[in-house]
């Protein structure tokens, strides 16, 4: 008997062994606690071993102190498993740590008592074959420590049995195997202790209740729980689904499926409707994975729906069946339609938004482009100095007007999406020269200093898109000249070099001006937006321009912001990435005011005597304006004032270039263009040139496509007038 105890006892410390290093490798958060279980037990179960074996009162006394050791650790970890498994640790965990104490006492108390004879008395007995055996009484306080060792197995009986009564019908297999295992651990002590049985198997039932911890908590309630969830979750999903094997058998359909067809799983098959709807026009032997949106007849209704057939292999490509996904997107498709009426809507709108600022640029530049042409002739011929006083007061104010127009569509340019960033090199020290110079005019006027400031290592030539740069500085340093009384405006240029080839260039306008209040900063770049109009009126300006800025800036990758203090001044800080094209650092920066203020001086750039163009414009006035803008220039100008003129012309005179209003009465400059090109003779070869007030994004790239060689925008600068015409009149008739 002894033997067989003894050999079954080994056998369990070995399992027990096992399954200690294999939870070694499982992750679940209740693996430390069965692992704790596991190795108590193991030391319980080689105690009673050793208690079995034992031939001397020492050895047993050493043995029962670690086998009721051993229990006593076990029913600590029993019962913090059973809160946590039971989900009740966080509300017990004074009750844990109370029995953490019970624990170490009486474990002091086993150690003492055992070796002073104090928990029980052993004495021995010669047996009638005449060997020795030894036999215990317990005393008083044997009945307090198992008193200590059973009063955690009955709490945890008691919660377990409370979280059972309480569980869903499936969790209840989860408590139900551990409260089993646990009360034939008390009933075994029990019969140990009433019946002298000859060795106690509480401890290999305390190891068995942890093997049923592991196996419930860790792989069996998992897997079921898994099972049935996927399956509910396939049930209630909103497609329907058929399932069909390697014969094309169908071996499922779910709930959503079922319930919109009707069909029973067993007689279900490819050659049945829906299947047979779907697979139409289709190989049934070499199908692979498809998705299509069908019209269905489903419950008397015709309904769109989405069907995706998917063929299920296994890694060595073995096919294993295959599966069919269907779903009512009815509802998806009219939403879709919606949709795509809205956006055809919004599209018509948009091009009629685009026709109505094509027809805006072109009513409101002839007018200025006539106002402006006209009075920059007086400014180049007149002598009488109060004369050109006024005339100066027109130039701002058509100046002013311009820039608003300019506002208005660049606007509307980025809010479309059509505003591009071109990039050409160009020469930094010149940018801000011909920013100064842009805003000088009105700073003088308010007897203001505009202080150009600049880092020597600023690189001489940089490529990116300069006009949009200048926009935004001349746009800043406006603003600082607008709101400030006195003091100055200054604009600071500083370089951070990422290579040699790139890094960010930074710009700082910053002025003495007003200032802004913190609730206006917040305002600042929002569209036709303006700080304190109460008291700024008078100022003009549509609110775009700072706003317009920001957008620029953004496109360029770059970063905006300010700092304001009302009544002390305002700093704006632009920082744009920028590619290197000549990395000399600039050095000092020399403002030339001198050569700026000569700039406005007219001086024609060539002569050409001998060339002849025809000016093709159904407004009078400008075949009037762009005569006296070439005046000097000692062209032969020929006019029409209008498209039918301008062929009839050409079939009797040669020219060497056309200038061509774009929108006149029928034919339009596109249609006469067309016509002369056709007409054959030297006028069909020779360049075309449109003029025309439609300044949207995009027309140059629109009129090149069409045919035209080249294209300038009204109101037209002489400056870009005569660069065109030097561009394509006979080198040979050019003189510069």
């Amino acid at each position: 008997m002894r033997l067989l105890f003894i050999t079954s006892a080994v056998i369990s410390d070995i399992l027990l062994l096992f399954f200690i290093l294999f939870l070694q490798k499982k992750k679940s958060p209740l693996r430390a606690s069965i692992q704790q279980i596991f190795i108590t037990a193991f030391f319980g179960i080689l105690a009673n071993i050793f208690v079995a074996a034992a031939i001397t009162p020492l050895l047993t006394n050493i043995a029962f102190t670690v086998y009721f050791s051993s229990i006593d650790f076990i029913t600590y970890q029993l019962l913090k498993f059973a809160f946590t498994y039971t989900g009740k640790l966080k509300s017990l965990k004074e009750f844990v740590q109370f029995w953490r104490i019970a624990i170490f006492i009486d474990v002091a108390n086993l150690a003492v008592s055992v070796f002073t004879g104090h928990m029980y008395t052993m004495y021995s007995m010669t047996l009638d074959d005449g060997k020795t055996a030894y036999q215990t009484t317990p005393t008083s306080l044997f009945n307090v420590h198992l008193l200590l060792c059973y009063l955690p197995i009955i709490f945890t009986l008691l919660l377990l049995a409370i979280s059972l009564s309480q569980a869903h019908n499936f969790y209840r297999l989860k408590y139900f195997p551990i409260l089993i295992s646990l009360t034939a651990i008390i009933l075994m002590n029990v019969a140990y202790m009433m019946f002298s049985l000859p060795f106690d198997w509480s401890v290999l039932l305390y190891a068995l209740s942890g093997f049923l911890l592991f196996f419930f908590s860790l792989f069996y309630i998992p897997r079921r729980l898994m099972s049935n969830t996927l399956s509910l979750a396939v049930d209630f999903m909103k497609e329907g689904l058929f399932l069909f094997d390697a014969e094309k058998n169908c071996i499922y359909i779910n709930k959503t499926a079922h319930d919109n067809f009707d069909v029973p799983e067993s007689t279900l098959s490819f050659d049945q409707y829906p299947i047979s709807l779907w697979l139409e026009g289709k190989e049934k032997d070499k199908l692979e994975n498809f998705q299509q949106i069908f019209p269905m007849e489903i419950k008397g209704q015709t309904m769109m729906v989405k069907v995706d057939y998917r063929v299920c292999k296994d890694s060595k490509k073995n096919h294993l069946g295959a599966f069919f996904l269907f779903e009512d997107v009815t509802d998806d498709q009219i939403m879709m339609k919606n949709l795509e009426e809205a956006k055809a809507e919004a599209n018509q709108a948009n091009i009629a938004k685009s026709i109505f600022l094509a027809n805006m640029s072109h009513e409101i530049r002839t007018p200025i482009n006539s106002i402006l042409g006209m009075n920059e002739m007086i400014l180049r011929e007149s002598g009488d100095e109060h004369i050109l006083e006024y005339a100066g007061d027109i130039q701002k104010s058509g100046d002013t007007l311009l820039a608003l127009v300019n506002n208005i569509l660049d606007f509307s340019k980025i809010e479309s999406g059509k505003m591009e960033i071109r990039t050409a090199g160009y020469t930094t020290f010149q940018l801000l020269r011909e920013c100064y110079h842009l805003v000088a005019p009105r700073a003088t006027q308010k007897d203001l200093p505009v202080i150009i400031k600049c880092t020597e290592d600023i690189p001489r030539e940089m490529l990116g898109d300069s006009q949009r740069i200048k926009q935004i500085l001349v746009n800043l340093l406006t603003n600082s000249i607008k709101y400030t009384k006195c003091g100055k405006v200054t604009l600071t240029a500083s370089w951070t070099a990422f290579s040699e080839k790139d890094g960010i260039i930074k710009f700082v306008v910053s002025d003495t001006g007003q200032g802004i209040s913190e609730e206006d900063i917040t305002k600042l770049f929002k569209v036709f937006q303006r700080v304190d109009e109460a008291h700024n009126r008078t100022v003009e300006g549509t609110g775009l321009g700072l706003a317009i800025s920001r957008e620029l800036v953004g496109m360029m990758n770059g970063n905006i912001s300010v700092t304001s203090k009302q009544g002390e001044g305002s700093e704006f800080t632009v920082s744009i990435p920028q590619k290197v094209l000549d990395n000399t650092p600039s050095g000092k920066f020399v403002l030339d005011i001198e050569n700026g203020a000569k700039r406005s001086a007219y001086k024609e750039s060539f002569h050409a005597p001998d060339a002849r163009i025809l000016v093709v414009d159904d407004i009078e006035m400008n075949l009037k304006l762009i005569s006296a803008l070439l005046k000097k220039t000692g062209l032969q100008i020929s006019v029409a004032n209008s498209g039918e003129r301008a062929i009839e012309i050409c079939k009797n005179e040669d020219f060497d270039l056309i200038l061509m209003d774009h929108m006149m009465p029928p034919p339009d400059g596109h249609e006469t263009m067309k016509i002369i090109r056709d007409s054959g003779g030297h006028n069909a070869e020779i360049p075309i040139i449109v003029l025309t007030a439609n300044a949207i994004e995009g027309a140059d790239v629109t009129y090149l496509s069409m045919g035209f060689n080249g294209y300038l925008s009204k109101p037209v600068l002489s400056k870009d007038l005569e660069e065109m015409l030097i561009k394509f009149l006979p080198a040979d008739k050019v003189i510069r």
